[in-house]
């Protein structure tokens, strides 16, 4: 019968593997490919269409977007070769004032579509890193359609591309669309290769792996997590990831990614930085750093979708879906034990969990509608499912918007006039909100940012505070103005920069800025 538990001729170490029993008739997209065709196009229209409130605002972390445009400002000015040759170098210098971090793929892409809109448009971009989100819903609708079933797949779709930790991300002008794009597309191969267990395929996630990791790392656990699982899940034994697949996946995926950041990190030093910044073992005794990781991870996913997806887990009947799930959930803690500073500081390290709990969840309200449409006349139980996904779209929606970065930095109008003001020099100290990514990008300066100061017990070094002078003569330059925008920041935890700034002359001061000529003063000791 049908619903016998059948055996097929596989790969797994007995040669055969699990064939998913199939319910009668199927699911209800499974039994009509035009509703199915129709929920997609719906989907993911809605999806572009919540993506283009205030373009202009950006996504997610403002000063990330800020240092991507300064990158593919720079990128367009040396492909067109337009404008006073001042702006040109000063665009350079700012560019190379940034710290190293990823390869600038998402940049350089963007320089080529503020080439093709004659001039930078910062939503053009975000219309770009949105494409390729919604891309990888594509592959992700293929994943979870390959794991559990095509109903599952149309709800895992929606959680991906409507929750609003995915919205914001895809929107904001830095390099995880593209990387999750690519994660997603590398996932999908490898769980054709347990499928199918060709030789294509296992050369296809390793080389999609690799892209994507050399795009942005972050997805490294993860992928090697997923790879692993099913390795094991299809061989049988754990000592399948000491044989030939396992080993020249491992190859093709850490190649590239080696090569740059392992030069970056071990021989040029240039990206030391964020091994040390990243990587703080002592926050494993801070209650703070568990407690940081729990929230944002609840707060990005929500708390729903958390706890569908342990019972969706429960509840799953493919093993090798099993595996790939665990292999996910390992590889994200893995993920962040070693990222420990923004693992449970900064909310979009989360992402990478987006498709776990999606292909998690989506079989619970798969089955849940499935029950439903089995229980009740097709008017009492679409109308309420329509419902809860208006009133879920809505809250969303407002999430989305209360959470853009849209005026909370100077107005480009008042960073145009300090940059006029200051001559746009490549010699400026500031003061101003997101490291100064916004003043340098649209003032056409650059220099130095001032640092905060920085209250959270948790990042407090054992370094002595450093006097105004001795961080002046730390500087690779010799600083021409001083520019503050941040005046909150200013007042509360700065009066010893007061005192030194209020021996030097003040060029201009309106409500919105304050710079001083920058001079040097003999303070006298505390």
């Amino acid at each position: 019968m049908r619903n016998k538990q059948l055996m097929a001729k596989g790969t797994a170490g007995n040669g055969y593997h699990e064939v998913e029993p199939v319910a009668a008739g199927g699911g209800l997209f499974e039994r009509n490919p035009r509703l199915l065709l129709a929920a997609l196009l719906l989907l993911f229209f809605l999806a572009a269409a919540a993506r283009l409130y205030r373009l202009e605002a950006p996504g997610m972390l403002i000063d990330r977007d800020f240092t991507s445009a300064i990158l593919a400002h720079d990128f367009y000015l040396q492909r067109t070769d337009d404008g006073p040759e001042w702006r040109n170098e000063i665009a350079h210098r700012t560019r190379l004032n940034q710290p190293i971090l990823e390869p600038p793929v998402t940049e350089w892409l963007a320089s080529w579509v503020f080439q093709i809109m004659h001039g930078e448009q910062l939503w053009a971009v975000r219309l770009l890193t949105t494409a390729f989100w919604l891309t990888g819903g594509v592959f992700l609708f293929q994943i979870v359609s390959a794991l559990v079933s095509k109903d599952a797949a149309v709800f895992g779709l929606a959680y991906y591309l409507f929750l609003p930790l995915s919205i914001l991300l895809s929107r904001s002008f830095q390099p995880d669309s593209l990387m999750m794009m690519l994660y997603l597309a590398a996932l999908l191969a490898i769980v054709r290769y347990g499928q199918r267990g060709s030789n294509g395929w296992m050369l296809a996630a390793g080389i999609t792996s690799g892209v994507a990791l050399l795009v942005r790392p972050l997805v490294l656990f993860p992928t090697f997590g997923a790879f692993a699982a099913v390795t094991v899940h299809k061989e049988g034994s754990w000592k399948a990831l000491l044989r030939r697949p396992f080993l020249l996946f491992s190859l093709l995926s850490l190649i590239f990614p080696l090569l740059y950041y392992g030069y970056g990190i071990v021989f040029a030093g240039f990206m030391r930085w964020k091994i040390q910044s990243s990587f703080r073992p002592d926050l494993y005794l801070h209650r703070e750093y568990w407690k940081g990781w729990l929230e944002l991870a609840v707060a990005g996913l929500g708390y729903a979708a958390l706890i569908g997806a342990g019972a969706g887990f429960a509840l799953l009947q493919k093993s090798m879906a099993r595996a790939v799930i665990i292999g996910l959930a390992l590889g994200h803690v893995v993920f962040g034990l070693v990222f420990t500073m923004h693992i449970h500081t900064h909310g979009y390290y989360q992402a990478q969990l987006i498709p776990t709990v999606a292909i998690a969840a989506s079989v619970l309200v798969a089955v849940v509608a499935d029950k439903l449409r089995h229980t009740a006349e097709w008017k009492f139980w679409l109308p309420s499912l329509l419902g809860v996904l208006l009133l879920v779209s809505y809250v969303n929606v407002r999430e989305v918007r209360r959470n853009l970065g849209f005026q909370v930095y100077e107005s480009v109008q008042t960073d145009r006039e300090i940059g006029e003001l200051v001559n746009h020099s490549d010699s400026v100290l500031f003061l101003s909100r997101y490291y100064g990514m916004p003043l340098q990008y649209y003032g056409e300066l650059t220099g130095s940012y001032w640092p905060r100061s920085i209250t959270y017990y948790l990042y407090r070094r054992d370094e002595p505070e450093l006097s105004i002078s001795e961080r002046v003569a730390n500087l690779s330059f010799t600083p021409e103005y001083f520019v503050i925008t941040d005046f909150g920041e200013y007042n509360r935890n700065h009066a010893d920069l007061k005192a030194y700034l209020g021996n030097c002359p003040l060029l201009a001061q309106t409500d919105n800025y304050l710079v001083y000529e920058f001079c040097d003063v003999r303070m006298p000791e505390q």
